[in-house]
């Protein structure tokens, strides 16, 4: 069986992405290390897991309790009890720091994606990460992305300064459904969009690697 690491950001991943990935695998009897930037134990986007906050009057003390889209547009159940059952594991709850990773002690890399939080922002933009991903694809290890974890892929690097995705074909959501998901988070989390980039910046990257 398979050793696979999946990094994270200290917080704001997408709790979906994440433990229903570790729980696929672990079903499969591979092993799942984790690592995060400061070797302590992550938290998905809270949002993403109780709807609270998803809904405009999110940021209202009192009225953030009162869920309408965000009941909708959360993780689902089975995504929820995944990601209890993995936040009480092991190799959750004790990661690696992302400096301590080396592909060539795995056997797979996976990275999880995330929406308009500010934790996402050190995840996609960190050159510790690109050069793993580097690695492994130089390697010719198994790469598994998803959501945004394809832009984190495309911002790698080869030896020869192109993109690791360059002449490949992935799997990622369209320029019109990242522009949807913008527009529903400025109308729906418009606060945290204040903080930090934006997700379409980031499809137009991805797009401009591929």
């Amino acid at each position: 069986m398979a050793a696979v690491i999946i990094p994270i950001p200290r917080r704001d991943f997408d709790p979906s992405e994440a433990a229903v990935s570790w729980k696929v695998l672990t079903g499969l009897g591979h092993t799942v290390t984790f690592a995060a930037p400061d070797g302590e134990r992550a938290e998905a986007d809270p949002m993403m897991l109780t709807g609270r906050g998803l809904d405009p009057w999110g940021f209202m003390p009192g009225l953030n309790r009162i869920k309408v889209l965000g009941l909708i547009v959360r993780a689902n159940r089975d995504a929820r009890q995944a990601y209890q059952e993995m936040s009480a594991c092991k190799a959750f709850q004790k990661p690696l720091l992302w400096q301590e990773v080396s592909a060539a002690d795995f056997d797979g890399l996976l990275l999880p994606g995330g929406h308009w939080a500010r934790g996402m922002r050190e995840y996609l933009e960190s050159p510790m990460l690109q050069s793993l991903a580097a690695a492994f694809f130089a390697a010719d290890k198994p790469v598994a992305a998803i959501c945004h974890g394809v832009l984190l892929a495309a911002r790698s690097r080869n030896a020869a300064g192109k993109s690791v995705l360059y002449g490949r074909k992935t799997v990622a959501l369209t320029w019109a459904l990242e522009k949807a998901a913008q527009s529903f988070g400025r109308f729906a989390r418009f606060w945290e969009a204040l903080f930090t980039c934006s997700v379409a910046p980031h499809a137009k990257a991805a797009k401009r690697q591929r």
